[in-house]
């Protein structure tokens, strides 16, 4: 069990390096962009390429070795084992009563805006 639960760990921390990993290397290329970077510097893409590889592998060790790190996620994962996630049959009904609700909660609405749109209309 503890195998598994380091296996989970493991993948959110990739999960997350990759993630702030593409965020920067997504503003980085509007950076590029909006100051024209691409003819001032040489192989810039390439740079930044390297240098996003390089912060995704950096972020992923410290995460990985980072104690406080490792424990919180765990508690996460041990806390996520202990859900009782809803059955199908469950989820299904709770999204027919939300579908139902927005219908009965849009009928609402569109019937106080048209009696108010014909209220300002007979007033003016």
């Amino acid at each position: 069990m503890e195998n598994q639960r380091q296996k989970w760990v493991n993948l959110s921390f990739v999960t997350l390096a990759a993630i702030v990993t593409y965020v920067l290397f997504a503003f980085s290329d509007w950076l590029i962009a909006a100051y024209d970077l691409e003819a001032r510097v040489k192989n810039i893409d390439l740079i930044i390429r390297v240098a996003s590889v390089g912060v995704f592998g950096v972020l992923f060790v410290v995460l990985y070795r980072n104690d406080r790190a490792q424990q919180y996620a765990n508690e996460v994962v041990a806390e996520l084992s202990r859900v009782t996630w809803p059955t199908g049959g469950d989820t299904r009904k709770a999204t027919v009563v939300v579908m139902i609700m927005v219908l009965i909660a849009g009928l609402f609405l569109g019937g106080m805006d048209a009696l108010w749109t014909w209220a300002l209309k007979w007033v003016l």
